[in-house]
């Protein structure tokens, strides 16, 4: 896939998860142990998302320690993960909770367990789209679904 194919599948998903600014094409290439990544957005001193030249997965590329992390598939699934996050935030945003503040217990279970049941009901998703991409419970997408949960249960 060339660059501007790239680019076409990511339009729309500068509103992922990811801290970091999305680069436009052509984009620059980095080499990790031989594979080539074009590297399609940048968060400074912590890493870049890198698509894989040779099989389009996308990657988490540390600028320190480690080896690269898979965040999907293909870039297709990233697409279709960044939809299914937007459609599971904008429920989050929604969830009014059931009332009676922080300082009632029931009110505190019940926004909790909601926040759970939109966590899990949204890794479902992920994993019906691209198992690999949630199979550890530390990859990009699973900790991104757990702080969206956290964040509905504050």
């Amino acid at each position: 896939m060339d660059d501007s194919e790239l680019a076409a599948l990511l339009a729309g998903c500068a509103d992922c998860p990811y801290p970091g600014a999305w680069q436009d094409a052509p984009f620059p290439e980095r080499a990790v142990d031989g594979v080539r990544y074009a590297v399609v957005a940048v968060d400074p001193g912590v890493g870049v998302l890198g698509v894989r030249r040779d099989d389009g997965s996308l990657w988490e590329l540390p600028e320190a320690d480690g080896g690269p992390h898979l965040v999907n598939s293909g870039v297709e699934d990233f697409a279709a993960f960044n939809a299914a996050y937007r459609e599971a935030a904008a429920e989050a945003d929604a969830y009014e909770g059931p009332g009676g503040g922080l300082d009632d217990a029931a009110a505190l279970e019940a926004a909790e367990e909601a926040a759970d049941a939109l966590t899990e009901a949204l890794l479902e998703r992920f994993a019906a789209l691209d198992a690999e991409a949630v199979a550890d419970e530390d990859s990009f997408w699973s900790v991104a679904a757990e702080e969206l949960g956290y964040g509905m249960s504050v």
